[in-house]
């Protein structure tokens, strides 16, 4: 016998079906709006010889919910789940496949911010790299407002071939490859960079002059360098979380050259600005937060609930009463 309703297991492929770009920038939104004072989050990171893992564990008051994710490496080989409760129970509510969770979380935000910012006006996009996150960044753009066309690179001209021919099919617009970044540049009026750079940077002030908005996604980590330093002082910088800036590197580079982390707006603060397509240069710099994991993973629950989709089991947790 159990002491609470049973849990819902959602795989990959129930996902894949349950995650649509709707439902991910509803999430985004959602997630971006919290009220800051009502949540409470905190990560641990383990790295060993073999393998690393990362828990990113938080508490959504507003929602009811509390939970994980947890997403561990051993070689090129990565696991994601995450685990949701009501926190005002404790009661399990399920545990969902986190890889496209991942993904679409970082897109859907990142669209969230270029919406408030495009303020209804048609835009053509140039994208920066060919991988998952550059696929659904593109996803989420198209869902959220008017993108016109599109252009690609990446450094491998099989990767940015195939890129555009399956995006140009999915979205129904034009998007092409194209020989060089800044080809990709040219005639943009957002650039959406989403790739694994490590090291140096490789987009500055001097080659984005004539970008109004760029939205950098994949550099979270000190390692990893999209934009250079001086791309930040001269520009209207929207975050995600607050240590968007203090934990990736071009952030870091940014710091270490003079600008005010303290300038950056938060995008929930972001989104209720009147206005929001200022003259300015903006910059939307991402690392991901849990609170988006986890309202994304509680958007796929509720979609799977009502469309009768997943497995329910009893939860495996034993319920233990503390004086």
């Amino acid at each position: 016998m159990t002491d609470a309703e049973p849990m819902r297991l959602i795989n990959g492929d129930d996902v894949d079906a349950l995650a649509t770009v709707t439902l991910g920038l509803d999430a985004a939104e959602t997630a971006a709006r919290l009220d800051r004072g009502k949540v409470t989050t905190g990560r641990v990171q383990v790295n060993g010889d073999v393998s690393w893992s990362r828990v990113l564990a938080g508490s959504l008051t507003e929602l009811d919910v509390t939970g994980y994710k947890e997403f561990h490496r051993v070689g090129k080989r990565v696991r994601y789940h995450i685990h949701l409760f009501r926190e005002s129970t404790g009661d399990p509510l399920g545990i969902v496949d986190g890889r496209r969770i991942t993904s679409l979380r970082t897109s859907s935000t990142a669209a969230v911010a270029v919406r408030a910012w495009a303020a209804g006006r048609s835009l053509s996009v140039g994208v920066v790299g060919s991988g998952e996150e550059a696929r659904e960044g593109l996803r989420a753009l198209h869902g959220a407002l008017d993108v016109t066309r599109a252009s690609v690179f990446s450094p491998t001209p099989a990767n940015r071939k195939a890129y555009a021919e399956s995006m140009a099919a999915a979205l129904d617009i034009d998007v092409r490859p194209v020989d060089s970044q800044n080809d990709a540049l040219t005639d943009a009026d957002l650039l959406y960079v989403a790739t694994s750079s490590k090291g140096e940077p490789f987009l500055g002030l001097a080659d984005i002059r004539s970008i109004p908005m760029v939205a950098a996604v994949g550099a979270t980590q000190r390692i990893d360098r999209e934009l250079r330093g001086d791309v930040f002082p001269e520009a209207t910088v929207i975050v995600d979380a607050i240590d968007a800036v203090l934990e990736s590197g071009d952030g870091v580079e940014a710091i270490e050259q003079g600008w005010d982390p303290q300038s950056a707006v938060l995008l929930g603060d972001y989104l209720d600005q009147p206005g929001a397509a200022a003259a300015r240069r903006t910059v939307f710099k991402s690392i991901g937060s849990v609170e988006q994991d986890l309202v994304l993973a509680l958007r796929v629950l509720e979609a799977a609930e009502e469309q009768a989709c997943g497995v329910l089991v009893n939860p495996i947790g034993s319920l233990r009463l503390m004086r």
